[in-house]
């Protein structure tokens, strides 16, 4: 090939990805902002009421929730949309590498930003059914919530509302450090799971957790998880059978004999050589098998998911950031692919 050869497959190229929308095409002018200085998430459309929620698949929602321990992660949904921007619609950037090379392209969702819950700091209960209300508008339009937190509290909102429009039975894949199986106190980061469980929709044979490894209350909750019956992996399961053989088996438990699939990330997951944290443990999961392990789940029929845990002032240099958005952009994909029939085959 000489160089002129050269510089007409660079041409070719650029006509075929300008022709399949490939190409940037607005102004950093023109593009939505949630606050001052803060785009919507993948600088996506801001839905501010329910008319704009129409039509939508997902609809991002921010829940900044947190403790007086973990006061940063407030400041997490800000930061992910911050982050975001990496995979902008708008400039024609969120096409991701799937299965045998081909490509992805989340522009074939429709995906809206309903803005943040306002937080009420002095009763979460407030903060709660204004999150009820958000959800409730973003499920009647028939869109998937993506919900950034906060801390792990969030997803007790969330299955709230989502309990409520199912007719059957709800999975749950979970990926996080530890059990997080405390029954007190009623509303907190650490006893979510237990409040799912009352709902009555959540069988503890579809409840899966993945990348156990920390010890906080492990000798009491891992007691509860035997009286439950349900399914957890640890990162030593993971190094011995591989993550692509662990997300399957997790969807596959998920998912039988039940309507949905709701999908909960706590960042702590991740190994805490990637900062971003405050309580992540060593030897957590590798971002490369958090993101194997999310294109397998994200197959299911995924009716939610939430991304929690992000400490924006621990994550000076973005790296957690970075991962968490690259997190939701693969179930994003795995969203599309299922929208176009073109999802991959499952791993052997």
């Amino acid at each position: 090939m000489d160089h002129i050869e050269v510089r007409q497959a660079w041409e070719r190229a650029a006509r075929r990805a300008a022709a399949s929308g490939g190409a940037g095409r607005a102004a950093p002018s023109e593009l939505p902002e949630l606050y001052p200085g803060v785009p919507t998430f993948m600088e996506t459309p801001l839905a501010t009421g329910p008319a704009e929620l129409v039509g939508a698949d997902v609809a991002v929602l921010g829940i900044p929730l947190h403790s007086n321990i973990d006061s940063g992660v407030g400041r997490g949904p800000a930061a992910l949309r911050r982050q975001s921007r990496r995979y902008s619609l708008p400039r024609g950037l969120a096409h991701l590498p799937g299965g045998e090379g081909e490509l992805i392209d989340l522009e074939r969702l429709k995906i809206v930003d309903h803005g943040d819950v306002a937080v009420d700091g002095s009763a979460i209960e407030t903060t709660y059914l204004r999150a009820h209300e958000k959800l409730a508008d973003i499920l009647a339009a028939g869109a998937v919530p993506l919900v950034l937190g906060g801390d792990h509290s969030v997803p007790i909102p969330v299955l709230q509302v989502l309990s409520a429009k199912l007719s059957g039975k709800l999975g749950i894949v979970t990926f996080d450090s530890l059990f997080d199986l405390a029954f007190a106190p009623k509303y907190a980061a650490g006893s979510q799971w237990a409040r799912a469980f009352e709902l009555g929709v959540v069988e503890p044979s579809a409840f899966v957790q993945i990348g156990i490894c920390g010890g906080r209350r492990p000798l009491l909750e891992r007691a509860v998880v035997d009286e439950l019956g349900s399914t957890f992996f640890t990162v030593a399961d993971v190094e011995e059978m591989g993550i692509a053989a662990v997300a399957q088996e997790a969807l596959e438990l998920a998912t039988t004999g039940t309507e949905a699939l709701y999908v909960s990330l706590d960042l702590a997951v991740l190994d805490a050589a990637a900062g971003g944290e405050a309580r992540r443990e060593p030897a957590g999961l590798s971002a490369r098998e958090l993101l194997r392990a999310l294109d397998v789940v994200s197959r299911g029929r995924v009716a939610g998911v939430d991304i929690c845990g992000l400490d924006p002032g621990l994550d000076r240099d973005g790296r957690l950031g970075r991962v968490a958005v690259r997190a939701a952009a693969g179930v994003l994909a795995g969203l599309s692919a299922q929208k176009s029939g073109n999802l991959p085959a499952s791993p052997s």
